[in-house]
């Protein structure tokens, strides 16, 4: 499989990740003509770059969210937070043993 070619800060074809989100927002704005995009622009944007961002960290990191979260530099629950409002599924709870011994024992 071919390596695409990376250039300044590890983007593809060369251009640097705010070259290409200024370029997008640009066409993005001029596709509005002579109007601008509805309210509420910066929530919708920052989503926009938060789910795949989020996506992309915990499949590098297996799933696992607490390396995520390392990666992304934020804490646990802030993730888990974050996947829950972008509607990302977290992976269920682990499911609790019962004991062979019965109901009483612990």
């Amino acid at each position: 499989m071919e390596r695409a070619d990376r250039g300044k800060g590890g983007c593809l074809n060369g251009e640097g990740l705010a070259s290409s989100v200024e370029a997008h927002l640009q066409a993005y704005f001029a596709a509005h003509e002579e109007g601008l995009p509805a309210a509420g622009l910066y929530a919708r944007i920052v989503q926009e770059v938060e789910l795949p961002l989020l996506s992309i960290a915990l499949e590098a990191c297996g799933g696992n969210q607490i390396r995520a979260a390392e990666l992304l530099g934020i804490n646990r629950n802030t993730l888990r937070k974050k996947l829950r409002e972008l509607g990302l599924r977290e992976p269920p709870e682990p499911k609790r043993r019962r004991s062979v011994l019965g109901r009483g024992a612990r």
